[in-house]
């Protein structure tokens, strides 16, 4: 996956509702990446910050802070090798957001500060929510990915998140550039009908933006987190998990380089 002229590829992995797999869909995704070699950047955005806590890795240095003006030049947390990390700085993220709503540069401001990094790829994990810190990550970013769980609490989130994109991108008259570059079913029960009634009706909706590559409920998913591991690293990847993750990503990768050739 090339990206043109050195610039970076930036990708926010975005929704409403908590309990999607997001953040971990941003860190395995990011990991993978990194493993092809590519200088990769995962930023927490969240004030949760779920992958903080998973790498039990923290800064000074973070983006609530860099937001506020009380740092001024960037270090960030070597994760492996081609993957860095940029914590969000938890509770602080609270006050950074009072502050974006109140500057004057308003949406822009993130895409301001951020405009130095120049990493290969960026991954923002985003906070479950609709807020100044959601709207400034839109106007940085390139892309953004939708992870959904199958069930209606979740197929409900997808359709808040996509007509909030939808309806921002519209206000701001074409300066918002970010394009949702799909919808990724991030756990999943197949045999169940709720499940499979909810799947359906995402390929009805969304038929153009749903990755094929579903992730099915799997135990070292869920355990992966707990030894402070991507899910490739976990048991050494040699666990359905790992082979499910391997194949969404891939997908994801050839979707951007599909969305970038579109776009020359």
């Amino acid at each position: 996956m090339k990206n043109r002229g050195g610039v970076s590829i930036k990708i926010a992995v975005m929704t409403m509702k908590g309990g999607q797999a997001k953040t971990t869909l941003a860190i395995n995704l990011a990991s993978r990446i990194a493993k092809a070699r590519r200088e990769v950047l995962l930023i927490d955005s969240d004030i949760q910050a779920n992958v903080t806590t998973t790498f039990k890795r923290d800064h000074h240095c973070n983006l609530a802070n860099v937001i506020l003006g009380r740092v001024s030049n960037f270090e960030f947390i070597e994760l492996e090798r081609h993957l860095s990390f940029f914590p969000s700085g938890g509770e602080a993220m609270v006050e950074a957001s009072s502050y974006l709503s109140q500057t004057r540069f308003k949406d822009a401001l993130f895409k301001n500060l951020l405009s130095s990094i120049n990493h290969k790829i960026v991954i923002i994990d985003t906070a479950p929510s609709w807020s100044d810190v959601s709207r400034n990550i839109l106007m940085y970013v390139d892309y953004v990915i939708v992870p959904v769980v199958t069930d209606y609490l979740g197929f409900s989130g997808c359709d808040q998140i996509m007509s909030y994109i939808d309806e921002f991108k519209e206000s701001k008259l074409g300066q918002c550039k970010a394009e949702v570059l799909g919808i990724a079913i991030t756990r999943s029960q197949p045999r169940t009908n709720l499940s499979q009634t909810i799947t359906e009706g995402l390929r009805e909706r969304w038929s153009n933006l749903l990755f094929k590559r579903v992730i099915e409920e799997s135990v070292s998913i869920q355990e992966a987190p707990a030894f402070q591991q991507n899910i490739f690293d976990y048991r050494k990847g040699r666990t359905r998990g790992a082979e499910m993750y391997d194949q969404l990503c891939k997908e994801i990768m050839r979707r951007i380089i599909e969305r970038q050739k579109d776009s020359l």
